[in-house]
């Protein structure tokens, strides 16, 4: 394991039904799995190195995850394919373009595409 890479912490209502979405969903694959204090936390790597712990707890407050893409409308399109729960369509914001869809325990994740509008 690289203790240099930053883990993004999602908290989870169950850690088997998480694990089985987001390794369907393109993207992602299971990296890892460690132990946390006698709990298995999976940790799932996304395409463009970003690194998710999952965590299984009893109550869990909704949460907002923001992970960044190089490609906005390419994975909009492959996770419609997917008919992922809470998908929004791709929007234009300040700055670039982003998606939101949600997980099995009700966190919201953002895809961000980053781009430039300033003028050169």
């Amino acid at each position: 394991m690289d203790f240099n890479q930053v883990y993004k912490v999602v908290f989870v209502k169950c850690e088997e039904s998480s694990l089985s979405f987001f390794t369907d969903m393109p993207g992602f694959i299971l990296a890892e799995k460690i132990e946390i204090e006698g709990k298995e936390c999976p940790i799932l790597q996304s395409t463009n190195g970003d690194l998710i712990m999952l965590v299984e707890k009893e109550t869990v407050e909704a949460d907002t995850i923001v992970l960044k893409t190089d490609d906005c409308v390419r994975d909009y399109y492959l996770f419609n394919q997917k008919s992922i729960p809470g998908l929004t369509k791709p929007r234009y914001v300040a700055h670039g373009l982003e998606f939101c869809f949600l997980d099995p325990s009700g966190n919201r994740f953002v895809l961000t595409e980053e781009r430039d509008y300033s003028e050169a």
